[in-house]
């Protein structure tokens, strides 16, 4: 995948654009999704990505996204009724059931 599709992948994350590329200075750039963050540990975390350019930046917080350890996962809408949890299986982001992992 190119790092714009990684981005699109990203982005559709939240059903919608909750994700965005911001330039710090030149040479900085980071990225954020909104609404999306890292459980797993009874604590959420952001997802981020950080580069020196928008491809880099992109490549990081994929790289963030989709290895996560088996005990973690991605938590969407995390304090909303429309909260879901999901990990990337390869090709897709794959539901997960945060009760099972609990217990696990």
């Amino acid at each position: 995948m190119t790092w714009e599709e990684k981005f699109a992948a990203l982005g559709a994350l939240a059903g919608g654009w909750d994700c965005a590329l911001h330039m710090r200075h030149p040479g900085n750039w980071y990225v954020h999704l909104r609404s999306v963050d890292i459980g797993g540990h009874g604590l959420l975390g952001a997802v981020v990505g950080n580069g020196d350019s928008p491809a880099t930046a992109v490549e990081d917080c994929w790289t963030t996204a989709t290895t996560l350890p088996q005990d973690q996962y991605l938590v969407i809408h995390a304090m909303s009724d429309r909260r879901r949890a999901v990990r990337w299986n390869g090709f897709m982001w794959e539901t997960v059931n945060e009760k099972e992992q609990v217990t696990a």
